[in-house]
């Protein structure tokens, strides 16, 4: 009784903070060209741009979210203790985003943001306005989205003969229960992660993709993402650079990924092609139903070749799966214990050519080829009810450098300097 009344008390207070809520007007200060020294606006959470902070959840998770997220609102205040905010607005808001899934555990998404907003000079009224849009932005996302879904390896769609494409969910069988058991029971080959698949918007160091895509699964050092221009570009101290920078928090010697073995991607497609070979058909059928008691020349071509991938495809399912039988059958634990690398679908579409491929493996990584990835289970443990607990973090900075953008470089390079990372780490524990 006295933690619900704790509770309520909590969420009332900052309800009363919330309808205080005061709109940020244009300083209007006098300025020549530029308004990058002109005193800067903080607002907290209190004070939220568009409107009061809805934390959707039970009051208990409400709570457990606001705790945190005012500590990590803390931690920012405390890096800024001896810097002078100029040029610009930095404005607080909290928000909650649903959920996360990391395999059979669910966990609540919910972060922190600081959108920065730049002050610029007015060139008429030679006056200080605030710009309605940020590009600056630190966040801290708790529990953020992983991708899944690498389609590598013969997975996903397929051409036969070069006459007919099919483009086929991975994830179940399509037919009334796919998105229950797209969301309840998806297949193992839909929950693949590769490395360019972490890295999308977190790195474009295409020099140094492995050693960042190691920085981000193990949690250690930052990786940054080029949204202007490219890292390796000669430029001058003047040229624009719009930069975001990106550091995954996680617990200590225990990686967030691991390889996906031989033995476990063979297993894993023998339950694909069974998804593979129900999808086959059911678009095979909706395409024939589609061009229907059609007379046409064309419909006529189309319905025959069809009708002929009704023949093809079953001895293609069938040779697959015997392959992939006989693999795990024939191979020792050595072979098959190693990881799984594959041919990326950029080699071939062609069934015929990707059975031919079915069971190649590669040492390493390259252009056609890609290892696979999944969730570590060791690390994605049960939350044993505590959906809002920090099981790992996404923190991003999204900084400006250049002509014009003191605002954003200063803020940044104070935030480098002085912000806490060590804390959020505590914060999983």
């Amino acid at each position: 009784m006295k933690n619900t009344i704790s509770i309520l008390l909590f969420l009332f207070a900052h309800s009363i903070c919330f309808s205080q809520i005061k709109k940020i007007t244009d300083p209007l200060t006098p300025c020549n060209e530029t308004s990058d020294a002109v005193a800067g606006i903080y607002t907290n959470h209190t004070n939220p741009e568009y409107g009061p902070i809805v934390l959707k959840g039970t009051a208990t998770e409400k709570a457990a979210m606001m705790k945190n997220l005012i500590a990590i609102e803390k931690l920012e205040e405390a890096s800024r203790k001896d810097f002078i905010l100029t040029g610009c607005v930095a404005r607080v808001s909290f928000a909650r985003w649903g959920n996360s899934d990391y395999g059979k555990t669910v966990y609540a998404r919910y972060g922190y943001q600081l959108g920065v907003y730049q002050f610029v000079c007015n060139v008429k009224e030679h006056v200080t306005k605030i710009v309605d849009e940020y590009r600056s932005v630190f966040r801290v996302d708790i529990n953020p989205y992983i991708a899944t879904g690498t389609k590598a390896g013969g997975i996903g769609e397929f051409t036969i003969n070069g006459k007919s494409r099919y483009d086929i969910p991975i994830e179940a069988k399509s037919g009334p229960n796919f998105e229950n058991d797209k969301k309840n029971n998806p297949s193992k080959v839909s929950q693949y992660i590769s490395e360019s698949m972490m890295l999308a918007n977190r790195s474009s160091d295409y020099k140094n993709n492995h050693a960042d895509f190691l920085k981000i699964i193990n949690g250690k050092g930052y990786t940054e993402n080029w949204m202007n221009g490219d890292k390796y570009d000669t430029r001058s101290a003047d040229s624009y650079q719009w930069i975001d920078r990106r550091y995954l928090i996680t617990k200590p010697g225990v990686p967030l990924l691991v390889p996906v073995s031989r033995k476990q991607y063979l297993e894993d497609m023998l339950e694909y092609l069974e998804i593979e070979k129900a999808n086959f058909l059911y678009v095979n059928v909706l395409k024939l139903k589609d061009i229907g008691t059609n007379t046409a020349d064309w419909a006529k071509k189309e319905k025959a070749i069809l009708e002929e991938d009704q023949n093809i495809y079953p001895k293609i399912y069938e040779a697959k799966k015997e392959k992939i039988k006989m693999l795990l059958a024939n191979q020792k634990s050595e072979w098959l214990n190693k990881p799984a690398v594959v041919e990326k679908n950029n080699r071939t579409s062609d069934a015929n050519k990707r059975l031919e491929n079915l069971g190649k493996f590669y040492d390493a990584e390259d252009d056609y080829n890609t290892a696979l990835y999944v969730l570590n289970p060791e690390y994605c443990k049960s939350n044993n009810g505590q959906t809002t607990k920090p099981l790992f973090m996404e923190v991003q900075f999204r900084y400006e450098r250049g002509k014009g953008r003191g605002f954003s470089s200063r803020l940044f390079d104070n935030w480098e300097k002085n912000f806490d990372l060590s804390a959020l780490w505590k914060m999983l524990n």
